[in-house]
């Protein structure tokens, strides 16, 4: 009964193919193209709907749910940013000033002028100049001064000034003013921001005399300076540079203070939570300490970890402190921001010994491993275990691990491919074990064991053959290496979301100058070789 049913249903279906009436077949391509126009079509009219009615909670939930469909779409994302706008404003008005805050920072991706609309912000705006949470937005206030008047650098140690004052036809201040404001409403800060240096050196009075231009101004300093504070890890900028700056950019548009006091703490500590040679984190977090358990565990609890161990209080009270500072800054490398408190703490095992290790977790010959498990798309459980008769278990393994954890609850309920995964965890090692890696890469490749990196960003774990381990971490490191350097790292994490949603090959294009695989690896393969022959002398 059933292969008559089936050989009716292809028939039917090679008929409505062969129709000449010219209608579509079944598995024609266009199909899933109209439909998909036709849903963000749709969507789009049932915003704009309830935009009319004043409806602006339901206006971002129907635009938001066709988000991946749209492909650039700027009415639709025009449509979304009213959506936004109206949304924060009743959120600030209920009170609601977190979801009003979160929502502020998706409204930002679209137009960074919003911060200068008091009504968005809440009189506590925060700054960003990139599409994750930029360096302003952090979790330590700067204290409340009073920030002193810096004026701009003069005319005369400004070559701008020099080109306006001498060139023929120049353009006059409100001529440039006009073209900025032009430029800032475009979202083209850098360009803005030139143009306003210009107005201001050619006519310093009618600059000032404009709050409005003032505030923009002010604001495109700000992004600027941020911008140069989320690449320090690439180029290390001049911080009293920054710090000047951001002074000017305050006494230009007062209302930006917040902001400035963030980004200035920021400035002033460049390098938050570094692990001291004895592998201690510099800012202390506060741990507590209970009784032994009924399994024989001391159990000490910092904000984010819970640690069972069988040492003194100083050695579990190390482990924190290393553990929390690694979660710090990988959060704010890759993410921008500190990141919240976890609701589900990590739970750190500090074993002994190796042997010990090895009794409890089944693992041997290793130093460390992480557990992660995600049930119906939420992180349920975060785990480490480590022993501690490892030389390098401060200093290495536990920051490695610490990644893997920080990576697991990330990305929704997804976790990361092991790729990107492992080259993440492993540049969070001292930089002579990260070099290892690297210098692997030439072994590998005179051992014909490099991947091809379509089949590398695919590969679902590791390699089933333990010949290609080495290859595996040697490539990984250095594609996420060479990835990260190319826009920073927080672009690199942005990659990787998009990379879980459409996959790597159509995420390329999206962040980085990569049409496919192939060209990627072109490009990666100049670099790793290029930059290795360099290092070692080798012609």
């Amino acid at each position: 009964m059933t292969i008559p049913g089936l050989l009716a249903l292809v028939c039917a279906s090679a008929f409505v193919a062969a129709d000449p009436a010219g209608a579509p077949a079944a598995n024609d391509p266009t199909d899933k193209t109209v439909t998909t126009v036709l849903a963000v079509q749709s969507a789009l009219q049932e915003g704009r709907e309830h935009l009319l009615h004043g409806e602006h909670r339901a206006a971002v939930s129907v635009l938001e749910s066709q988000l991946p469909c749209i492909n650039g779409n700027k009415v639709y994302l025009k449509a979304l940013e009213d959506a936004y706008r109206g949304y924060i404003k009743e959120l600030r008005l209920a009170k609601q000033d977190a979801d009003a805050q979160r929502y502020l920072q998706r409204l930002l991706y679209l137009d960074k002028g919003a911060l200068l609309e008091r009504s968005l912000t809440g009189g506590s705006a925060t700054l960003e100049a990139s599409p994750v949470a930029a360096a302003a937005r952090i979790a330590t206030q700067a204290p409340a001064r009073t920030s002193p008047v810096v004026r701009a650098k003069s005319q005369d140690d400004r070559p701008e000034a020099r080109h306006i004052q001498s060139g023929p036809g120049r353009e006059d201040a409100s001529g440039l003013l006009a073209r900025a404001q032009r430029e800032f409403d475009d979202k083209r800060y850098p360009e803005a921001r030139r143009l306003y240096e210009q107005a201001y050196l050619a006519d310093e009075q009618t600059l000032r005399g404009n709050q409005d231009h003032r505030d923009r101004f002010g604001y495109c300093k700000l992004a600027w300076v941020v911008e140069q504070v989320n690449q320090a890890a690439q180029h290390e900028p001049s911080w009293p540079e920054l710090e000047k700056e951001v002074k000017t950019a305050v006494d230009l548009a007062p209302r930006l203070d917040d902001a400035a006091k963030k980004l200035l703490a920021r400035i002033r500590d460049p390098h938050p939570s570094t692990l001291t040679s004895a592998g201690r984190s510099d800012s202390v977090i506060a741990v507590r300490h209970s009784e032994r358990n009924a399994q024989g565990w001391y159990v000490a609890e910092s904000p984010n970890f819970r640690i069972y161990h069988k040492q003194s209080p100083e050695a579990a009270e190390q482990a924190a402190q290393v553990a929390e500072g690694a979660r710090a800054r990988v959060q704010q490398k890759w993410f921008g921001d500190a990141g919240e408190v976890w609701d589900l703490k990590c739970d750190l095992y500090l074993h002994p010994r190796a042997d010990d290790y090895s009794r409890e977790t089944g693992k041997y010959n290793s130093p460390g491993h992480s557990t992660m498990r995600v049930e119906n798309g939420r992180l349920v459980v975060r785990r480490i275990d480590v022993h501690c008769d490892d030389p390098n278990m401060l200093v290495a393994v536990l920051p490695h691990e610490t990644t893997h954890v920080v990576l697991a609850g990330a990305f929704g309920g997804q976790l990361v491919p092991r790729w990107a995964d492992e080259g993440l965890a492993v540049l969070t090692e001292p930089r002579e074990k990260v070099q290892r890696h690297l210098d692997n890469l030439a072994r590998c490749r005179q051992n014909n064991e490099l991947f091809h990196l379509k089949d590398l960003l695919l590969l679902p774990d590791y390699p089933e053959n333990p010949r290609y381990i080495g290859a595996f971490y040697a490539e990984s490191v250095s594609l996420v290496e060479f990835l990260s350097s190319q826009k920073g790292p927080q672009e690199f994490t942005l990659f990787l979301h998009d990379a879980l949603r459409y996959g790597p090959e159509k995420a390329l294009p999206r962040h980085y100058n990569f049409q496919d695989f192939n060209d990627l690896e072109q490009h990666w393969f100049q670099s790793a070789f290029n930059n290795q022959r360099a290092s070692t002398g080798t012609p």
